[in-house]
């Protein structure tokens, strides 16, 4: 009776034990289930932010693609250095002397480049003689006009009529040493003056076409167009007149012609200032028939022996 009673505890035992690992089998079981189905859920999250984030990498690929449009826009317009760059290898193309070689001997000779309140950018040349020349460039178009200020001669700014445009200059390109690749003078007769007497014009260099007509009182006009002083070399590019004397009127006014004048170191250039006519350096005066090209200064050149005795400047 007592082997009954204690088979019978150890089967009550049993059965306990068993029901209680089903149970925790059970559970084990159905947490397993939970995470499978955490895992589809997170695995159907997952998909739900790759649809978004396929979404937002659609807007994102049209974001890059504004955003290189736009940056395409931006590289079209030019910046202050190839403004500058544009404004150097302009001057060097047309052979007109002023560069980015500056005077280091103790002269105020300076380039500058900003932007006005127009959005224009201005490059400024600033020559030891005093003299300013500014180029404003359009940073869209590119289209450039050029003015002078001269302190003493020409005390406002005015447009010289010179005009190009920037983006045809970005790279430097070659110039011929003995002739501009744009001189205005190529095709034109060349005659070497060196009968004594004075000969003398205006610098118009925008009045070309003026050369061969009239004015109001009959009278043809006289005009350089184009003037460079280089070694012992003065030249003067249009039309101008010849008199015996000074005080002379002009007994002939030629046509469209390249004067060239032989200059030495006897040579004398003279400008009207604020103080009267005073005696400049050759390098002064050359850098004026460059700055003063369009100001309708009167250029005065007398010739003895064959040679140049005294060029001039006057604000006649």
């Amino acid at each position: 009776m007592k082997k009954r009673k204690v088979i019978l505890q150890a089967i009550l035992c049993a059965a306990m034990l068993l029901s209680a690992c089903g149970g925790e089998k059970a559970a084990e079981t159905s947490s397993l289930f939970e995470q499978t189905g955490n895992e589809t859920a997170a695995g159907q999250e997952v998909s739900g932010e790759s649809s978004e984030q396929k979404e937002a990498a659609d807007n994102g690929a049209g974001q890059v693609a504004e955003q290189k449009d736009t940056a395409g826009n931006a590289s079209d317009v030019l910046t202050k250095e190839q403004a500058y760059n544009a404004v150097i290898n302009y001057n060097k193309a047309i052979g007109s002397g002023i560069d980015d070689e500056l005077n280091s001997e103790g002269y105020t000779e300076y380039w500058d480049a900003s932007t006005n309140e127009n959005g224009e950018i201005v490059v400024l040349f600033r020559s030891y003689t005093g003299s300013q020349t500014r180029y404003y460039v359009n940073p869209t178009t590119g289209e450039t006009y050029v003015t002078e200020l001269v302190p003493g001669i020409i005390d406002e700014e005015q447009k010289n009529g010179e005009t190009f445009n920037a983006r045809d200059y970005l790279t430097a390109t070659e110039q011929n040493d003995s002739t501009s690749a744009e001189s205005n003078s190529s095709s034109v007769p060349v005659e070497y003056e060196t009968a004594d007497g004075f000969m003398a014009s205006f610098l118009l260099s925008s009045d070309r076409d003026k050369i061969d007509t009239t004015n109001d009182y009959g009278v043809l006009y006289r005009v350089v167009y184009e003037a460079s002083l280089s070694g012992d070399e003065l030249v003067a590019c249009g039309s101008m007149d010849y008199r015996n004397f000074k005080d002379q009127d002009p007994i002939t006014i030629s046509s469209d012609v390249k004067h060239v004048f032989k200059v030495d170191d006897n040579t004398v250039y003279q400008k009207d200032g604020e103080q009267g006519t005073e005696t400049i350096s050759k390098e002064e005066f050359a850098e004026y028939l460059t700055s003063l090209k369009d100001s309708g200064m009167y250029f005065d050149v007398e010739i003895s022996g064959g040679v140049v005795k005294s060029a001039l400047l006057s604000a006649q």
